[in-house]
């Protein structure tokens, strides 16, 4: 999340910046520099209107901004809606420092969670997602791999294979995955709504409780 709130804030200091030379240049304009004539008197309604132009750009980017953060709260709330027996770990740490959004143990297994922001309509072009004309290039394969450090790392703690589910999941509830096939080379893609009943009710590998919690300890350790 820290990407988003970033960029708020780099947002609202370009604001105050752009506001105080606005409120700079109507109170001491070009005109009292250089005389009032035609052409200063121009140059400094365009520069004023400029500096508006630009406020209201940043504005509506910043708008952006803080919707994403809103999906993004309001997606890690709705996995935690799931039923008893499912725990969801936010940014877990994985080998050679990778990251993933969530990772979810359950009775119907662990799930490797990769969530995508922003809306609009998803394809699959044959190799990659599409997501309104933008090639997602390498979510799937990487989504793939980073499951698969997982299983390795449960395996070489817990002395047994496991089995880790990959999704990407689309957190804006305005995506538009169309006909898009329910798993792509190995991994799921869904949407914010669909994802709950997704985990609850696709057995990946049953686990018991114990296991379950054996596997969020050791997650937990590599968070800290």
């Amino acid at each position: 999340m820290s990407k988003y709130t970033s960029k708020i804030f780099g947002h609202v200091f370009l604001i105050i910046l752009l506001v105080i030379a606005g409120v700079a240049n109507w109170f001491f304009p070009l005109v009292s520099w250089f005389g009032d004539t035609p052409l200063y008197r121009f140059i400094w309604l365009g520069i004023f209107f400029v500096i508006v132009d630009i406020i209201f750009e940043v504005i509506q980017r910043s708008m952006v901004q803080v919707q994403l953060v809103a999906d993004m709260l309001s997606f890690g709330s709705d996995l935690n809606r799931l039923e008893k027996g499912f725990r969801v770990l936010s940014k877990p740490k994985l080998p050679n420092n990778a990251v993933v959004d969530y990772a979810i143990v359950g009775p119907s297994g662990t799930w490797l969670i990769v969530a995508k922001d922003r809306d609009g309509r998803v394809s699959f072009d044959g190799d990659e997602l599409v997501q309104d004309g933008v090639i997602l290039k390498g979510i799937i394969t990487q989504s793939l791999q980073k499951s698969y450090a997982l299983s390795e790392l449960l395996r070489s703690k817990m002395g047994r294979d496991f089995k880790v589910a990959s999704v990407v999941v689309f957190m804006s509830p305005k995506i538009d995955l169309g006909d898009m096939p329910s798993m792509i080379k190995g991994v799921y893609v869904t949407s914010r709504q669909k994802i709950n009943g997704l985990i609850e009710n696709t057995d990946v590998q049953i686990l018991d409780s114990g296991t379950i919690e054996e596997i969020i300890r050791l997650l937990k350790n590599k968070i800290k």
